[in-house]
């Protein structure tokens, strides 16, 4: 008997835990990001604002080549990497024709370790 109500507790804890997991993760507040398009490694390095409209090219090579793409934040100048919410792919393909261009993406910031990642669910072109 002293079994079965322990196997119950368990499995209490373990539904409580589950829906706590779930709300934790609906708490996530999709929200948009306003800036310019851009690739992490010449943001990073500072060729970018040094570059001024020859980094469009260089943008859309590095970008084309595979490197990281990032969001140039409009108010804060904060850089952020971006990558879509769904699938296995990055966002080089889709965000490649933005290259130094203003957009507003929508999605979620995660953050873990001092990392801040954008994980998009909609793009648009900003004029």
């Amino acid at each position: 008997m002293k079994k079965i109500y322990l196997l119950i507790l368990a499995l209490c804890c373990l539904c409580c835990l589950s829906l706590f997991v779930a709300t934790a993760q609906d708490k996530k507040k999709e929200i948009t990001v306003t800036g310019k398009i851009t690739d992490v490694k010449c943001q990073l390095n500072g060729m970018a604002s040094g570059m001024g409209e020859d980094h469009k090219q260089c943008a859309v090579e590095c970008i084309k080549n595979g490197l990281p793409v990032g969001i140039l934040e409009e108010k804060t100048d904060k850089l952020y990497m971006v990558v879509p919410t769904k699938g296995m792919k990055p966002g080089n393909e889709e965000l490649v024709k933005y290259a130094d261009q203003k957009v507003k993406l929508t999605g979620t910031m995660l953050e873990k370790n001092g990392v801040k990642l954008f994980t998009y669910t909609k793009v648009e072109g900003v004029k």
